[in-house]
């Protein structure tokens, strides 16, 4: 009896490629032989990082508004960028993006609120991302972005993870993005904050 007329439209060919296991869930996952001539099946585990998720306690808001992470204000000088702290994903297990060294894959989108310290003014925004322990040189998920106009009243800027490559900087959970602002004109500030909900989600295998 044919796979399809038992009903099992859910499966991977027999191409003499690769061979696939399929767990509890209905999930495929390639399997290999170790150096030990036994039969191993890689471990993907899908996740979801959320930056700008605040605390449980008093973190309730009336529908229609907005929370976040900790806001990033800058300082006053023109055209500096100036970073808030990092905020990372680190769940108990931990491995390489697709198992890659690079070139695994990282989806989402990033909602960034913005807002002039006083008055009017023009503001620009980037976002680092890099494992945990490569954050003294990390990659600029978003480059510096264009200027913003901006008043005391916040704005949100929303942008998107379009399926982009990881490269060696930032490879592996655990890994953390902050946030950085520039301010466009000398003596003013600008304050921006990751909204609640942005997110930043892929698949990584467990050990690698």
């Amino acid at each position: 009896m044919s796979l399809a007329s038992a009903g099992n439209k859910d499966q991977v060919l027999n191409t003499g490629r690769l061979a696939y296991g399929k767990d509890a869930n209905g999930k495929f996952y390639p399997m290999s032989i170790d150096s030990d001539g036994r039969l191993e099946v890689a471990q993907y585990e899908p996740f979801t990082f959320r930056p700008g998720a605040t605390t449980l306690a008093s973190g309730m808001v009336e529908s229609g508004t907005r929370s976040s992470a900790a806001t990033v204000t800058s300082g006053t000088v023109a055209n500096s960028t100036y970073y808030g702290g990092w905020l990372s994903y680190a769940p108990l297990r931990t491995g390489k993006i697709d198992g890659l060294a690079s070139g695994g894959i990282l989806s989402g989108q990033v909602a960034i609120g913005i807002a002039c310290g006083a008055g009017t003014g023009t503001a620009k925004l980037t976002l680092d991302i890099a494992n945990t322990a490569n954050t003294s040189a990390p990659t600029a998920m978003l480059a510096v972005s264009g200027t913003i106009t901006c008043t005391t009243a916040e704005i949100f800027k929303v942008y998107d993870l379009p399926y982009l490559l990881c490269n060696t900087v930032m490879n592996a959970v655990p890994f953390s993005v902050r946030l950085g602002v520039q301010t466009q004109q000398a003596g003013s500030t600008v304050i921006g904050r990751i909204m609640e909900s942005s997110y930043i989600e892929g698949n990584f295998e467990i050990g690698t």
